[in-house]
This record gives C-alpha cells, sequence and structure tokens, in this order.
C-alpha cells in the first residue's frame, strides 16, 4: 500500500471512530474489555442495584430530622456526680502530684465544698424553725429541761397504762427452772416487785418443769404453750394473755427490767403502728 493509501484508510478509520462517539458516547472500558482487564488493577465488581433504588423519587419518605437528646429526668443528681468526679479529680491529682498549684486547687474546691454545707445547714434551720410538724423538738425535747420533763411524762403514762392493762389481762411468764436458768430467776425477782406495785397477775409457767424462787407454785407446762404458739420461744419470755380468749401479745424474751415492761406493753396497747418514729 503506497502512503496514499495508507492516510486513505486512516482518515476512513478516523471518520468511522467519530460517528460511532457521536453515536453511542465516548467511553474508554477498560475495566469490560478482555484485552485491558488484566492491566485495569483499579478495577471493581460492580455493584448489584437495588430495585428499591429504581422506586419513584416523589414517593421516597424524607426522614424527619434528628430530634434534640432528652433532657435528664435527674438534672440536679447529674449535677452533683459531675461536682463529685471534679473534687475526687482534683484531690487525686494533688496526692499523685502535689505541686502548689495542685495542692491550692484542691484546697479551693475543699473551701467551696464548706460553704455550700453552710449553706445548706442554715437554710435548714430556717425553714425548720417555721415547719412545725418537722421538727422533732416539738414531740421528743432536745433540751435536758424538756426531755426530762417528758420522760417523767412518759413514766407516768407507761404506768397508768400497765395498771388498765391490769385488769384486763394478765402477764404470763414462761420459764426454766433456778438451776437451769440464773437470768429466769432475777426476772422472777424483778415481776414479783411490779405484781406488788401496780397490782398485775402474773400467771407463771415452768417449762422445763423446774422450780422459781419467786413462784413456787407456778404451773408445769403440759402442751399449753405449742397451743398458744410459745413452745419455740426462749426462756424467759413475757407475754400478754387475756383470761378465757387465744389472744397473746407477746412482750420480749431475755431478761427485761421494769422499765422495759412498762414502755412495751405501752406500745404494744397504745400506740398504733406507725406512729412511733
Amino acid at each position: 500500500m503506497n502512503r496514499a493509501g495508507g492516510l486513505a484508510m486512516l482518515a476512513l478509520s478516523g471518520l468511522i471512530l467519530s460517528e460511532a462517539a457521536r453515536a453511542d458516547g465516548f467511553t474508554l472500558n477498560m475495566c469490560d474489555s478482555p484485552s485491558t482487564k488484566g492491566w485495569s488493577f483499579y478495577c471493581t465488581d460492580p455493584v448489584p442495584e437495588d430495585p428499591q433504588d429504581q422506586a419513584d423519587p416523589a414517593s421516597e419518605v424524607v426522614p424527619a430530622e434528628p430530634e434534640d437528646a432528652p433532657s435528664s429526668e435527674f438534672p440536679a443528681t447529674d449535677a452533683m456526680m459531675a461536682f463529685r468526679a471534679h473534687a475526687d479529680e482534683l484531690k487525686y491529682r494533688a496526692v499523685l502530684d502535689p505541686t502548689p498549684e495542685n495542692v491550692l486547687a484542691y484546697m479551693a474546691i475543699n473551701k467551696e465544698i464548706a460553704d455550700r454545707a453552710g449553706d445548706f445547714t442554715e437554710t435548714w434551720q430556717r425553714v425548720l424553725f417555721a415547719t412545725p410538724h418537722l421538727n422533732a423538738n416539738v414531740d421528743y425535747p432536745l433540751a435536758t429541761v424538756g426531755a426530762n420533763v417528758w420522760q417523767d411524762q412518759m413514766k407516768a403514762a407507761r404506768e397508768e397504762t400497765f395498771r388498765e392493762v391490769a385488769t384486763e389481762a394478765g402477764i404470763l411468764f414462761i420459764f426454766d427452772g433456778d438451776a437451769a436458768c440464773e437470768i429466769c430467776k432475777v426476772q422472777g425477782q424483778i415481776l414479783a416487785q411490779m405484781e406488788e406495785q401496780f397490782g398485775v397477775t402474773i400467771l407463771a409457767v415452768s417449762k422445763d418443769g423446774g422450780g422459781n424462787a419467786a413462784y413456787p407454785n407456778a404451773f408445769v407446762d403440759d402442751g399449753r404453750l405449742a397451743e398458744l404458739g410459745l413452745q419455740d420461744y426462749p426462756t424467759p419470755t413475757l407475754a400478754l394473755a387475756k383470761p378465757g380468749t387465744q389472744e397473746i401479745a407477746v412482750i420480749g424474751s431475755g431478761i427485761l427490767t421494769a422499765d422495759q415492761i412498762l414502755e412495751n406493753v405501752h406500745i404494744l396497747t397504745k400506740i398504733p403502728f406507725g406512729e412511733r418514729y
């Protein structure tokens, strides 16, 4: 082929490529061509299209704008925990690296804590002055002179309650013999004195059959304690018992002084549950 023929063929090829580019758009597809794919190390496998991506854009749901994060349910608690963490950090920093700056920072936070505590205490007191129903001093005097008056009033009330109860019920004294139970012997002596002072009836019952010096004529248990639900109680045990009924109220177990007996009986018979404290 002469030079003129070669130029003619080149022009013809350029014309054909130009027409193809205008028809299909020019591409240099080195990834899909078998002859060039091996040289195209940056080619990646095509990602399959999701059918949902072909949906009508007008039908797509526009996601709602994210709402602001909800506020804490316990903001004061969060703030206090953060303050404590800050104070602890300053303390540990001062201990591990006691430079003047670190120690001064910890001293400053300690003063702030003390000032806050003082403000809280003073406010508490002032509110308490004006809120009698929250003031324990109204019902239970804190001053010595007031406490003495309150104690005298309570002692009189307890003794009156004991005398009143003595007309309706007796005291069941459950014991073991003096040889086996020394504190039962002492408890018998205390009850004998109260029996004489207040006129209360003491029903003494020996659990093991042994005797008690203060109550030589005591009954010996014949199974009645089990019927009353008192078989497993330790000795000595005291209980209020209404004659002719199954009503039993345990006063206490172990040795009880006269004052303790008076107080426990008063609680059981005069103070509704939940009003003592």
